[in-house]
């Protein structure tokens, strides 16, 4: 193997341990909402999340509605990318 693909394979690596850590951490604030009587409520609206949705992703804590509002907004707050060449070109 060469010195690249030893490197893609370790950026690999620590990519998938990053989002396993991430799910990691929001699957034990899930059991904390659970412990504190939370779990299954939106933290945005307050209503209940469906139970399908927590059956699929158990760490959600909005309903999609809320969800979907979070990430249009999201997208409206991304930062544009300015072109740095000049339109006399």
């Amino acid at each position: 193997m060469d010195e690249i693909q030893a490197n893609e394979s370790r950026e690999i690596s620590f990519a998938t341990r990053e989002l396993l850590v991430g799910r990691v951490n929001r699957l034990v604030a899930a059991i904390d909402r659970l412990n504190q009587g939370e779990y299954g409520t939106c933290v945005e609206c307050g209503e209940p999340i469906a139970p399908a949705r927590l059956r699929v992703m158990p760490e959600v804590q909005t309903c999609v509605r809320c969800q979907d509002r979070l990430e249009r907004l999201s997208r409206r707050l991304e930062p544009v990318e300015l072109s740095l060449a000049s339109d006399d070109e």
